[in-house]
């Protein structure tokens, strides 16, 4: 269908059906819906009240509550995000006045690390969705994006000489939609241009579908070119869609402490997409399209494979490493393996994250302690018993100086550190507990990121 059959299908369904936002409709007439979206990209996890009364719990960046029905009165709503040591800090209190038959959104929006973290509020007229047609709102959530323009089209449609369906600046929403259940495809360009710095792809939308889809920052794996994804919200929660040339971000990492230097090929390819990586080093992330990848790791030096065509999943936007481990000495049971696993890498403001990998085949089971001083004489493990092969991603810290150490399991003598870092909110951090160069002690930390 052609971009001015689009418009005349919006005006149809405006003058046709009207322009609320649903929860399903037919509700008390005493009673308001609220959904809260997590659009803040470095923002964390947050708890949402109303009136000192919890409404959401936990909610992350990319998620959304599903409407929860309210008396309609006036609301103090508070955001109160979810600290490392598990306190909750408030940061953002504004009153709403929620109106009978009506449905609010609350968008959080902006960033924490700049003080622009805030609450967009859309409201609607509570009412269905009219049979054989979805109906969309678009939100510019985005703060570092310029004005755009978007063009919603059949999958097939050229926008060269298409007009745009809408055009936003930040903290701009448009009017609700209403069009034909079918294929869509939306792609957004700077303001006047046509250059595209977001395709969906061929996007389906069923009858009844009721979204709200805000345009956030891409703090996703897979894409670097994409400013963006589309949080899309419906009734009940949200899901992300990405630019249709997204793939997944894939690093290797080569923990054999007696092992050469190794390539790593995909999918049955003579070139390496990783060459000479040696013993405590990395790769850079590679951008790979998502699905399965069958990962071969060779010894150029003896020219011999090592592993061949492991078959490694890959979702799209997610963040991956995978870890040659083990050991070359015949003598030992730790056959070469690879060790992927997925790792959570969105930088969150206030507090510092960490993954860690035991790839040590001398340390045995291990507790790991972070804390304030290296006396932990008298401290619980932070990460207990952990096992050959394990990995844990993701672990928020407090900013501030810390000490890691790591003892053998149910012990407190120090058998790797103590190591003193200086944890910055807004930052990454990653270590693998490792061997010696050719096996064996000294025990060490092999780190990335800023532990690198």
């Amino acid at each position: 269908m052609k971009q001015w059959l689009m418009i005349l299908y919006v005006i149809m369904g405006f003058s046709l059906y009207g322009c609320g936002g649903s929860s399903g409709g037919g509700g008390s007439h005493t009673q308001a819906s609220l959904r809260v979206i997590h659009a803040g990209a470095d923002a964390p996890k947050v708890n949402i009240t109303a009136n000192q009364s919890a409404l959401v719990e936990g909610l992350d960046y990319g998620e959304s509550s599903g409407f929860a029905k309210v008396a309609s009165q006036n609301y103090e709503v508070k955001v109160n995000a979810l600290l490392p040591d598990q306190s909750t800090l408030t940061v953002i209190t504004e009153d709403y006045d929620l109106k009978a038959e009506r449905n609010y959104s609350a968008i959080a929006i902006g960033s924490v690390a700049d003080n622009s973290l805030e609450v967009l509020v859309v409201e609607n007229a509570d009412s269905a969705v009219a049979s054989g047609y979805v109906r969309v709102q678009a939100v510019h959530g985005s703060p570092t994006v310029p004005t755009v323009d978007v063009y919603v089209t059949s999958p097939d449609e050229d926008i060269a000489s298409a007009s745009p369906a809408l055009t936003l600046s930040y903290r701009q929403f448009s009017d609700q939609l209403s069009v034909p259940a079918g294929d869509y495809r939306i792609r957004i360009t700077p303001e006047g241009t046509k250059t595209v710095v977001f395709d969906s792809g061929t996007v389906p939308l069923a009858s009844g579908t009721d979204l709200l889809v805000t345009a956030a920052p891409n703090v996703y794996g897979g894409n670097t070119t994409s400013p963006v994804v589309l949080v899309a919200a419906s009734g009940t929660g949200a899901s992300v869609i990405f630019d249709q040339t997204t793939g997944a971000d894939l690093r290797a990492v080569h923990a054999v402490s007696d092992a050469p230097a190794v390539n790593v090929l995909l999918n049955d390819s003579t070139t390496p997409a990783v060459a000479d990586l040696t013993y405590l080093n990395e790769s850079p992330f590679l951008q790979v399209p998502a699905g399965t990848q069958d990962v071969t790791v060779n010894v150029p030096s003896l020219s011999a494979d090592v592993l061949k065509d492991i078959p490694v999943s890959l979702e799209q936007g997610k963040f991956y490493n995978a870890i040659v481990l083990g050991s070359v000495e015949a003598s030992d049971s730790f056959d070469i393996e690879l060790l992927p696993f997925e790792e959570d890498r969105r930088k969150v403001a206030t507090e510092a994250k960490i993954s860690l990998v035991h790839g040590s085949v001398s340390a045995g089971t291990v507790d790991v302690y972070i804390t304030p001083t290296s006396d932990i004489s008298s401290a619980s493990p932070t990460i207990s018993n952990f096992v050959y092969k394990q990995t844990i991603t993701g672990v928020g810290l407090m900013p501030g100086e810390a000490v890691v150490s790591i003892t053998p399991a149910g012990s407190k003598t120090v058998a790797i550190g103590p190591l003193t870092v200086n944890f910055e909110g807004g930052k990454l951090y990653g270590a693998i507990a490792q061997d010696a160069v050719n096996g064996g002690a000294p025990l060490g930390i092999n780190g990335f990121d800023e532990l690198n």
